[in-house]
């Protein structure tokens, strides 16, 4: 069956993702029937499907698995895994593949009960980007608390700070514009077609150098310094992919610089740092923060 076959090639990359030095295929196999001892999956392995799925991965899920002739192993090319996208399959399957072993939902697994909506519209959006097809529906705005009606050419989905974005454009438009899943209601998946569209590198281009979904501006150096904590906080989390980390001894501190856009998604990250932060530099978004800070005093102070 399909569901098992995807199931299968996924606990290969996991496999080869776990062991980086690589497994023999009788290691593959091996392995994968112990985890599948409480799953309903059937799993009968003979030479020839070892080899489609394979062709099926590097197809599929664009990961190139090699083989090691002198070792007699096979690994993950990882020069050719974009391994943002990679953790986020692992890691939902990881969680489905805990599931398996109860019968419900068991206790001690505690999800968060502060989460963002909008994953009913995950799938069609989905469709519609593979098929080139506009989709049309009500899109809630927070700055005015009304629904707009919105006819878009869909690209891409986004996730960012535990959200999930549409990415698009109007008709007769090329500029990318992105829509919070959460906020869509009314969603339908028209019948008309577009030919224009985006390799998916150009979208990451045009957020690489933004955190969250607000792209406004040029990137700028940015220096910052927070405490140790907030600064082994940082690190094991970083705020982006150019982050850089020094710990300064004497000071007890540690200084981190960025290449970023400094928008308003990224002054509110910083702010939920506030007790430790000092901004080195740039001087106005030092200047921006002491503004916001002292307005955020005079609210608070007591009457």
């Amino acid at each position: 069956m399909r569901k098992y076959k995807k199931s299968r090639q996924l606990r290969i990359i996991k496999l080869l993702r776990d062991f980086q030095n690589g497994l023999t295929k009788t290691e593959i196999i091996d392995k994968i029937e112990k985890e599948l001892k409480y799953s309903d999956e059937i799993f009968s392995y003979v030479d020839i499907t070892f080899k489609r799925d394979l062709n099926d991965i590097r197809n599929d899920f664009n990961i190139e698995i090699v083989y090691n002739r002198k070792e007699n192993v096979y690994k993950i090319d990882s020069l050719k895994v974009d391994d943002s996208r990679l953790d986020l399959m692992l890691n939902s399957f990881k969680i489905y593949n805990t599931f398996l072993g109860f019968d419900t939902l068991p206790e001690h697994i505690i999800p968060e009960k502060r989460k963002s909506n909008g994953l009913d519209n995950f799938g069609i959006i989905s469709e519609a980007i593979s098929e080139k097809t506009y989709i049309e529906f009500d899109y809630f705005k927070y700055d005015t608390n009304e629904k707009v009606h919105k006819k878009l050419k869909p690209f891409a989905l986004k996730e960012s700070k535990n959200r999930w974005y549409l990415i698009g454009s109007y008709e007769n438009k090329e500029d990318f514009r992105a829509f919070g899943l959460d906020r869509i209601s009314n969603l339908n998946k028209l019948e008309n077609k577009f030919n224009k569209f985006p390799e998916v590198k150009i979208i990451n281009n045009y957020y690489k150098d933004s955190f969250a979904m607000f792209t406004e501006g040029v990137a700028e150096h940015v220096v910052l310094s927070f405490d140790l904590r907030d600064g082994n906080y940082i690190n094991s989390y970083p705020i982006h992919h150019t982050q850089k980390s020094e710990f300064n001894s004497e000071k007890n501190r540690y200084i981190i610089s960025l290449n970023i856009k400094i928008t308003l998604d990224f002054i509110m990250e910083l702010m939920s740092r506030a007790w430790s932060l000092e901004v080195i530099e740039p001087l106005h978004l030092r200047q921006q923060l002491a503004f916001i800070f002292k307005e955020a005093h005079k609210r608070n102070q007591k009457k």
